[in-house]
């Protein structure tokens, strides 16, 4: 029984996302690793043993697991003998904890983790004589843990990243991108000081472009979790939130090796077998794909810079207006290929964040696929359809299934907000409201996977004080303009141009089109409690944008 779940974990949860343990021998010795490590490894990669349980017994199997390693990690924690597997362990019951819906206790977990690597000088390279393989356990389990707070969206400010010159080394990459056909031979590439200032002149392996990745996700989370206040500056400015987080993403993308970007690895050329040979490179692999691409479509997303430029006072950037349309349906479609593509390969995703970021594209999805024309209507509801269904395939963790629960509720509450005929939906009234409660959820990782009362079993009466719903101003924004196209101008004749200009509406705060008619909007009558925008201000109806799409595809962008 041990040596098929330590045979699972490695299939379907190292470097899916945490790259915690060395590979090599782990199958092995597993069975000669602390207890608290095994219970914890097993409470997580018995999800994946379909066959032999049912449904329920793989959750009762999960939480005797999980209790008896917590039991032994607080006896280590308070009796004195904190070990690396004390570490590990904890690392592991945080993500059993959060995929169960029990955030805030995952976030106890893995802080405390943190400030126990701390204390242990697991945050620098280690000078005691030790051997290889405890050497890079040291370092996976600190980088383990700082992927994992990234991920979750929690901030920690134990460590100083800008100051600080002797982090541990990224953990080694133990597979690299074969050329199809080729056999591997078991060589594993030397790794590098993750020193973000030099030059890419080594490749430093998947796993740490990974974990540098994850730092610019942070920044965006972070910046979405504002929730549309406006700023002093616009997102053009060049000392703007977005326009530094933008800066630092095209900077991850000129450090990273040329193997391993999409032309070169050339995944859509290995048959499936291959693929599945090689898990442990290609896991992380599809995770800085996705998030790449991700990346950009939630710090673009039209509803969070909508509600951002509200107040601003100034005219938007006909080039800033083009450069959001072009990027958001650019990296959507992106994130559509590769579902495309592993259904093809039959490749199992098991990487519960890849879901997290498809069902962020299908938010953008669902606010095109109510646009007047009938074609885009249809394209952009079935890459919506899609999403969801990826979402869906992830039955071994049930975070994600509640994340696409609210997605579909999310899809449910706008479309009732619409049209139900079979004819195009006219232009939304102005009066209509959305609850932004269930987009935000969905947006932020946590949210989407909390379950409210979860909490009560960790704080008592004196502190539990039920779920806290999301909150946010009332914002009267409205649609991003419309950038202009070249290819539905009217140059012969002498009818109305599409909008090249917008600027603000003093009165109302409204950011309007110059040649749009303006509209005299009434007050509305809110609720304290209610967190809603005009339906116009997120679901508005622009054109595909794709420009050309098909060739930056196949030109083998990261």
């Amino acid at each position: 029984m041990l040596y098929r779940i330590a045979t699972v974990y490695l299939i379907y949860c190292d470097c899916q996302p945490l790259p915690l343990f060395c590979r090599k021998q782990f199958v092995e010795r597993f069975a000669n690793r602390n207890p608290e490590v095994i219970f914890s490894v097993s409470a997580l990669a018995i999800r994946f043993l379909d066959e032999d349980f049912s449904h329920q017994s793989r959750i009762d199997l999960a939480k005797g697991y999980a209790e008896t390693a917590r039991s032994i990690v607080s006896e280590s924690i308070f009796g004195g003998r904190v070990e690396l597997s004390t570490l590990q362990s904890l690392c592991l019951l945080s993500l059993v904890d959060f995929t169960n819906g029990n955030t805030r206790q995952a976030s106890v977990y893995s802080s405390l983790a943190m400030s126990l690597a701390h204390n242990a000088g697991l945050t620098t390279e280690c000078c005691i004589p030790l051997s290889d393989t405890a050497r890079e356990e040291r370092r996976r389990c600190f980088w383990s843990l700082f992927l994992l707070k990234r991920l979750h969206g929690a901030d920690f400010s134990v460590i100083d990243f800008s100051g600080e010159d002797n982090f541990p080394w990224y953990p080694e990459t133990t597979g690299r991108p074969l050329s199809p056909g080729e056999i591997y031979n078991g060589d594993i590439p030397n790794v590098s000081s993750p020193d973000f200032d030099t030059p890419d002149t080594q490749d430093k392996g998947v796993v740490a472009y990974a974990i540098q990745l994850s730092e610019v996700w942070f920044k965006i989370t972070r910046y979405a979790r504002r929730r549309g206040i406006p700023s002093a500056l616009p997102p053009w400015s060049p000392q703007s939130d977005y326009a530094l987080i933008m800066a630092q993403q095209m900077d991850f993308e000129t450090r990273t090796s040329q193997v391993h970007r999409f032309k070169s690895a050339k995944f859509s050329q290995r048959t499936t077998e291959e693929l599945h040979a090689n898990r442990d490179y290609w896991g992380p692999w599809l995770f800085i794909q996705f998030l790449y691409h991700t990346n950009l479509c939630l710090l673009n997303n039209p509803l969070l810079l909508s509600l951002r430029l509200k107040n601003i006072k100034s005219q938007i950037p006909e080039i800033f207006l083009q450069q959001v349309s072009d990027l958001v349906s650019s990296h959507a479609r992106w994130i559509i290929r590769y579902i495309d593509m592993l259904e093809a390969k039959s490749f199992k995703v098991s990487d519960p964040f890849l879901a997290h970021c498809v069902a962020i594209i299908a938010t953008i999805y669902l606010q095109e696929s109510f646009a007047e024309d009938p074609v885009i209507r249809q394209q952009k509801r079935d890459s919506f359809d899609k999403c969801l269904k990826f979402i869906r395939d992830f039955q071994e963790w049930p975070h994600v299934t509640r994340m696409a629960e609210k997605l579909q509720r999310l899809c449910d509450t706008v479309s009732d907000t619409y049209t139900t005929s079979d004819a195009p939906p006219q232009t939304p009234s102005r009066s209509l409201l959305i609850d932004l409660g269930q987009f935000w959820e969905i947006l932020e990782y946590s949210s989407s996977s909390e379950i409210p009362t979860a909490a009560s079993g960790l704080f008592g009466p004196s502190l539990f004080s039920g779920s806290h719903p999301a909150a946010g101003k009332i914002s009267h924004a409205s649609s991003l303009p419309e950038p202009t196209r070249v290819d539905r101008q009217d140059f012969e004749g002498s009818g109305p141009s599409s909008v090249n200009t917008a600027v603000m509406n003093a009165g109302n705060n409204d950011m309007i089109g110059q040649e749009q008619e303006q509209e005299i909007v009434q007050p509305f009558a809110y609720s304290d409690n209610e967190l809603a925008v005009l339906a116009e201000s997120f679901f508005h109806h622009r054109g595909d944008g794709l420009g050309t799409v098909e060739d930056w595809w196949n030109s083998g962008h990261l």
